[in-house]
């Protein structure tokens, strides 16, 4: 019994130094997630109010809790001088919602250095349940001419054909706005760039993301739609036969 104690406390002491590791680990991976400086209320801010730089600072936010309609500090210009229309708490976030009955000028809200690009998609179903600040991925489908060798020999020449692909373009964006059929962006200019001639080739369909997800950033995750990939769905499986007279239904 003499001995039973000794290794019962010794596991209890193990088990307490594990949790405590495992709390230092995790207070690790909070400090290393990526913070952003954001809008906040210096003071209680009541509606009609006209916003000017006394009565906001920046609030440093872990990008995963940041709110939908935020306004990253260095684009505070684009609601400075807005009345308010709805009440924003002292250090809670300003964001465009709140000043949402006012009309701001389509290039306030564009970011720095950024340039904004509309973009039509070929079905607007989506587009329909869509606001500002929602963020999405953006597919399009192309055709590519690829050039196939006849034969094995070398006069045997060669035929070009053309297919049909689907593929990732952007992994994720945040809408500014709705356009109708589709949604104004924000984009780095070689991006807004790449997206005005790609849009012109390409119909292009928005998918949604959850806001602030920081998985699948890589457009290559998407991977690659082809013809063949139906073809091979259906490789490996038994073919079904519907029967001339229904399953009876059993009461």
């Amino acid at each position: 019994m003499k001995n039973i104690i000794p290794l019962v406390v010794a596991v209890i002491l193990g088990l307490v130094a594990v949790f405590a590791v495992s709390r230092t680990l995790a207070g690790k991976d909070e400090n290393n997630e990526q913070m952003v400086e954001v809008v906040a209320a210096t003071r209680m801010l009541d509606v009609g109010e006209s916003l000017s730089e006394g009565f906001v600072y920046a609030r440093s936010v872990a990008v995963s809790s940041l709110p939908k309609q935020h306004v990253k500090w260095n684009n505070r210009n684009m609601i400075l001088g807005q009345k308010l229309v709805h009440s924003v708490a002292k250090g809670d976030y300003v964001l465009l919602s709140d000043v949402g009955g006012v009309t701001l000028s389509k290039g306030n809200i564009i970011g720095d250095g950024e340039w904004g690009v509309p973009v039509s998609f070929a079905d607007s179903t989506l587009v329909k349940m869509l606001q500002p600040g929602d963020e999405i991925a953006i597919i399009g489908t192309y055709h590519l001419q690829q050039t196939v060798k006849k034969g094995k020999d070398v006069d045997a020449g060669s035929d070009v054909i053309q297919k049909t692909v689907t593929t990732v373009i952007f992994p994720r964006v945040r809408i500014l706005e709705l356009t109708g059929s589709g949604v104004l962006l924000s984009l780095p200019p070689q991006q807004a760039l790449a997206l005005t001639a790609i849009q012109q080739q390409a119909d292009l369909f928005p998918l949604l993301r959850k806001t602030n997800d920081t998985k699948a950033m890589n457009r290559k995750d998407g991977g690659i739609y082809e013809d063949r990939t139906l073809t091979e769905l259906a490789e490996g499986l038994n073919h079904i036969e519907i029967p001339a007279v229904p399953t009876e239904i059993k009461e």
